[in-house]
């Protein structure tokens, strides 16, 4: 039962995801985005699976969504404004993440990942999970960044 549960989670976030990306959506871009959700869930718990992740997330995460339409909105325009004139704008740099349990470190490490890729401005590069930070390509140096809200 946890099993099918974990799949159909995943289905659903997945599928969420690809319905977002869709300007007008036809019954076979569904069904073939369906589809493929379906492959990916049960891929991505054979891969949890297989490096014995166990995360434990906490509830109080959700709160980092928050500010994320208002920091997508800026950081477009901002964004826009820095690539126009200059298209080799941003640089790499470091986000540290809390020390915790294991579980829970990786899943804040994959809950954070998410979050701070979802704005243009940042692109997450590498989030190793034996290291206690995520690589980062900022584009804008003075960007609301939402990695301050998932430390």
């Amino acid at each position: 039962m946890r099993a099918a549960t974990e799949i159909l989670l995943w289905w659903l976030a997945l599928t969420g995801l690809w319905t977002l990306t869709l300007s007008t959506p036809s019954a076979p871009e569904l069904i073939a985005g369906a589809s493929a959700a379906a492959v990916c869930a049960i891929a991505a718990r054979s891969a949890r699976r297989a490096m014995n992740g166990t995360w434990q997330f906490k509830a109080g995460w959700l709160a980092w969504l928050t500010p994320l339409p208002k920091a997508a909105v800026s950081e477009s325009v901002a964004a826009l404004r820095a690539v126009f004139p200059r298209p080799s704008a941003g640089k790499c740099a470091k986000v540290p993440v809390p020390a915790e349990p294991r579980a829970q470190h990786e899943a804040r490490l994959a809950v954070a990942t998410v979050v701070i890729g979802c704005t243009p401005g940042t692109m997450v590069v590498a989030s190793p999970p034996d290291d206690t930070d995520i690589v980062v390509h900022r584009l804008l140096p003075d960007s609301p960044a939402l990695d301050r809200v998932t430390r």
